[in-house]
């Protein structure tokens, strides 16, 4: 009996020790396989997270990857690595863009026989319009690992190209308006007018470029027959404009020639002698100090120029003053190379002044 029994407490042990050993089986966690771990939180072996190696990849989405060595503050590189992340994905979208892109942002953008003048005016009016947001862009993903912060961003493509066509279209009602608007008065006051037809366009191309960027066929809506018109009707108006230089002093005359000639390939219509003051849209008023140097072989001239611009009855749009410099071995071609340094700036001022002061 007491074989038995010894027997039969034995055999109990030794079940109970397997039902310990299987029940601290089932709770001891199992070793992961590092290279497929849970696809939430998937970890290469080194603990990096496997879409900071191999980015994810959808039909019509784009991502981008950023990480960056954590400093002090692990919150803080995880937001520099999101704003890289979001760098990287803009920067991934341009790789994929193809030949035909940039051929279409050539033509688009281009504004054929323009004048520098006239490409002056359309290029202010472009520095003026704020940047393009890709608002669809979110982190959705952000970890710290060995030092390094990573973040990965990712962007509705689709989403993205639905508003920017809708924002275009809206910059394009607008210009729709100025279909049938036909101005009155001198060129000026017509200018005053259409000019906002170059910031529209300059509106509706940003959003149109940015389009280009996100869109999967990567394509640039071409400007319509109709909205390309309207800019070359404002061209017209900027090739109209006729200017009458007015010297204040005997250095500043020692330039006319240079300044007509260079306002002239410019594309403004300079008065010629006898011309009738109230045919002039814009007088340019100009006061200079001229001084020169030489220094091994070589001329310095320099202009202090100081200069005006006002409308035909007196009043003044602008007033501005700049150093200008020519350097030749010639004393005549130093001189001739300042001038046209200072017709330079006033084409550039006039621009401004045109898109700012007659909006």
């Amino acid at each position: 009996m007491i074989h038995q029994a010894h027997c039969h407490t034995l055999k109990n042990l030794v079940v109970a020790g397997c039902c310990l050993l299987l029940a601290a089986c089932a709770s001891s966690p199992s070793q992961p396989d590092n290279s497929m771990a849970d696809n939430d939180t998937r970890l290469s072996r080194d603990g990096t997270p496997v879409w900071a190696v191999t980015p994810p990849s959808a039909a019509g989405m784009a991502y981008g990857v950023g990480s960056i060595e954590v400093y002090g503050d692990p919150a803080s590189a995880v937001k520099r690595a999101s704003e890289l992340a979001r760098v990287d994905l803009v920067s991934q979208l341009r790789v994929t863009i193809s030949g035909d892109f940039s051929s279409t942002v050539t033509e688009t953008a281009a504004t054929g026989t323009a004048t520098r003048v006239q490409r002056s005016v359309s290029q202010y009016a472009r520095s003026q319009v704020a940047e393009v947001q890709l608002d669809e862009v979110s982190i959705t993903d952000a970890s710290v690992a060995n030092g390094y912060a990573y973040a990965l961003a990712e962007l509705d493509r689709t989403a993205a190209s639905a508003r920017l066509r809708q924002q275009m279209a809206e910059v394009e009602q607008q210009l729709d308006q100025y279909g049938n608007v036909q101005p009155q008065g001198d060129t000026l006051q017509q200018l005053r007018v259409m000019l906002p037809i170059l910031g529209l366009i300059a509106e509706r191309q940003a959003f149109a470029e940015k389009l280009g960027l996100v869109s999967v066929q990567h394509r640039i809506p071409a400007l319509s027959a109709e909205h390309k018109a309207l800019q070359q009707r404002v061209y017209m108006l900027l090739d109209q404009l006729t200017v009458r230089l007015s010297f204040d002093n005997d250095d500043a005359r020692l330039m006319q020639g240079a300044l007509i000639e260079t306002l002239t390939s410019q594309g403004l219509r300079m008065q010629t002698p006898g011309q009738p003051q109230n045919n002039v849209d814009l007088v340019f008023g100009v006061s200079a100090e001229r001084s020169s140097r030489q220094q091994g072989g070589r001329f310095y001239a320099f202009v202090q120029a100081r200069i005006t611009i006002a409308d035909r009855d007196g009043r003044v749009l602008s007033s501005f003053s700049d150093t200008a410099r020519g350097v030749s071995g010639l004393e005549a071609n130093a001189w001739q190379g300042a001038a046209e340094a200072v017709a330079d700036k006033l084409q550039q001022e006039l621009a401004q002044t045109l898109a700012e002061r007659l909006q």
